[in-house]
């Protein structure tokens, strides 16, 4: 079960446990259970992924459908960029506008341990970092859009996704990783 799958399973657990609160505290306080007099009412909260439409409406080229070589890592900020390591040179190309890059020393350590390793990582696979913190439904949306097939994001980003839409978990794989070095350990474990 992925983590995504957790998360979305703890919030149904809890959504049935606050159900039994309710109708326990109904219980104490003398109504029956189809009795109207005393009423809780319910909050719904509103999801940052309402405004998200997931159809696959965006004119973004599929640069994330792609393979990766040993060393070249695809990352996610508010564009989608790729850091290619070749012959101790670095390059970053940012490949679906302009914006400037503004943290890339995680791509670099992974674009590091690939080579390292001698091992590309998996094809469609992107890095989603603090950066994207508070963005998380936009930048999936623009990840899946852009080819992605499956999103690591850090473990800090994880409440995130309890709103989000169970069809996200088949439109992109999503792992999460704690520190650098459980990432580096998830991607290029060959256990």
């Amino acid at each position: 079960m992925s983590e995504l799958s957790e998360l979305i399973k703890i919030n149904k657990n809890i959504e049935k446990q606050n159900e039994e609160i309710i109708r326990l505290l109904k219980k104490i306080a003398g109504e029956k259970e189809d009795d109207n007099q005393f009423s809780f009412e319910y909050v719904t909260l509103d999801s940052p992924y309402d405004d998200v439409d997931f159809s696959d409406d965006e004119d973004l080229p599929q640069v994330l459908d792609d393979s990766l070589d040993v060393g070249e890592v695809f990352f996610m900020e508010e564009d989608a960029f790729k850091l290619s390591i070749k012959n101790n040179e670095l390059t970053i190309n940012n490949l679906t506008g302009d914006a400037e890059c503004i943290d890339y020393s995680l791509a670099e350590i992974i674009a590091n341990e690939s080579i390292n390793n001698n091992q590309g990582l998996e094809d469609s696979t992107v890095i989603l970092t603090e950066t994207t913190n508070g963005k998380l439904p936009q930048t999936i949306k623009k990840c899946i859009d852009c080819g992605a097939k499956k999103a690591y994001l850090p473990w800090k980003q994880s409440m995130e996704l309890l709103s989000a839409p169970p069809q996200l978990q088949e439109m992109i794989q999503i792992d999460l990783y704690r520190t650098s070095d459980h990432l580096i350990e998830k991607l290029f474990d060959n256990d």
